[in-house]
């Protein structure tokens, strides 16, 4: 009897041993550098392109031996802090945080206005494991292909009212549980009424499934990544905005974004190797 409880316990430690050392997946977290253009705004008075948006992207590989091999690829987590002053016919403040699928583990914060406790300087991934779009690494191509996304009409649509958080997108290939969290503050009556706003504070709150699509109906859904994992880039903005990604906005406007990722070794998410060299299949 001994030695069959001996047995079973030197055979279990070894099993958690192996599932230690073997694991499939690593992990690498990116900090994000986003651009967004807003456009179509009423004869213009509000366009304007904003640079330098700090962010962080956690995205989960497939690997062999401790090599990252090609294969599906997560994203655990995706956040972009808005905040920039537009100075026009009116001064409009934006303060927003989007993020998928929480923010430093909430995902539907009290928080609204910068004044607000608990409003935060970022959007910090906290461990929940949960995916929030899929694809496929092909390190030969120098690319991600995301899983399949079925956007939502308005999405394709020029005008400047055309898409909306309200409208449905659905796949595996969306960014799912977008959220956006924050404030846009107007100075003025006419001029905020001109552009959708109320006149003050004008507290925002949306989730939806944001497409990763960077084109037409029929374009591409993929991004640019170096082959030692360390860079990734979306397709920039275009006056037409079809090589970035159109963001759902409810006032009379376009807004599209896009982002390059660099790799953060800071980050006890990162748990990839660096490596010159990659497993094969």
């Amino acid at each position: 009897m001994r030695l069959g409880i001996w047995t079973s316990t030197f055979l279990l430690a070894a099993i958690l041993a192996q599932t230690v050392s073997a694991s499939d997946s690593c992990t690498i977290m990116y900090r994000v550098k986003a651009a967004l253009a807003v456009t179509n705004t009423r004869m213009g008075k509000g366009d304007q392109i904003i640079d330098d948006l700090k962010g962080s992207l956690l995205i989960e590989y497939r690997q062999k031996q401790g090599a990252v091999v090609d294969g599906k690829v997560k994203i655990l987590h995706y956040s972009m802090h808005e905040r920039f002053k537009l100075e026009s016919i009116v001064d409009v403040t934006t303060t927003l945080h989007h993020y998928a699928p929480s923010c430093n583990g909430v995902a539907e914060p009290s928080w609204r206005l910068p004044s607000d406790p608990g409003f935060p300087k970022e959007c910090r991934y906290t461990g929940s494991g949960h995916a929030v779009a899929t694809g496929e690494l092909d390190r030969e191509a120098g690319k991600i292909e995301w899983a399949k996304c079925k956007a939502a009409p308005g999405y394709w649509g020029k005008a400047n009212d055309a898409y909306t958080p309200a409208q449905k997108s659905k796949g595996k290939g969306c960014l799912n549980e977008m959220h956006v969290v924050g404030n846009i503050q107007c100075d003025g009556r006419l001029g905020c009424k001109f552009g959708g706003l109320a006149s003050g504070n004008n507290p925002q709150f949306d989730v939806w499934n944001q497409p990763l699509i960077h084109g037409p109906a029929d374009a591409e859904s993929s991004v640019e990544i170096s082959r030692d994992l360390s860079a990734i880039r979306t397709p920039k903005h275009r006056k037409d905005g079809y090589q970035s990604y159109n963001l759902p906005n409810d006032s009379p406007s376009r807004t599209w974004f896009s982002w390059t990722a660099i790799r953060d070794d800071s980050s006890s998410y990162t748990t990839c190797g660096k490596a010159d060299a990659f497993g094969s299949d």
